[in-house]
């Protein structure tokens, strides 16, 4: 979704969207492009300042070759000195180790309806995971650490929020930003 002064439709739209507008507001980012929604509808061509991934639209990238070309095909969209800023699938040892138990990991939030969202999650190793939603169907997810080949070719920071606090390992959230094309 392409959105110029820093208001982003689909930022507007999220819980976190005014930490996302915030970020946008700090870096003076003119031409923001979001693709929390997917990768499917990338443009061709950009000149962004600022590309924001909320929802890691990385996450269902399976392999590391793909994933590098995935991260390079996006980074190539920003101008000279923009940054694509990735909120990354994440999950700490802690919750690792529960997920590769028998059982899994599973996590429940309540939705603004009531009703309850379940998911149980279940390692694979190399930080793929499938997760099953509300006894539906899996899907296979692959997290970010703190080693991924994508990340260390494409010179990313890895932070741990939009606010650039130090990643925390044991932390939940990661925070990838990757700098432009030099």
């Amino acid at each position: 979704m392409l959105a110029t002064g820093g208001d982003p439709v689909e930022m507007r739209l999220r819980d976190d969207a005014a930490e996302w507008k915030a970020l946008a507001d700090r870096l003076e980012a003119r031409r923001v492009l979001d693709i929390g929604a997917g990768l499917e509808g990338l443009p061709e061509e950009g000149d962004y300042d600022l590309i924001v991934a909320p929802n890691d639209p990385f996450a269902g990238i399976l392999d590391d070759d793909a994933r590098a070309k995935a991260i390079a095909k996006t980074r190539g969209l920003l101008a000279r000195d923009g940054l694509l800023v990735i909120e990354g699938l994440y999950v700490p040892p802690q919750e690792d180790a529960v997920a590769s138990a028998p059982d899994g990991l599973t996590r429940e939030r309540r939705l603004d309806d009531g009703s309850v969202e379940r998911q149980v999650w279940r390692a694979l190793g190399e930080h793929q995971y499938e997760i099953q939603m509300n006894g539906s169907s899996s899907a296979r997810v692959r997290a970010w650490h703190c080693g991924e080949s994508a990340l260390r070719e494409s010179g990313a920071r890895i932070a741990g929020g939009l606010d650039e606090r130090d990643f925390d390992p044991w932390g939940d959230r990661l925070i990838a930003v990757v700098p432009g094309w030099s």
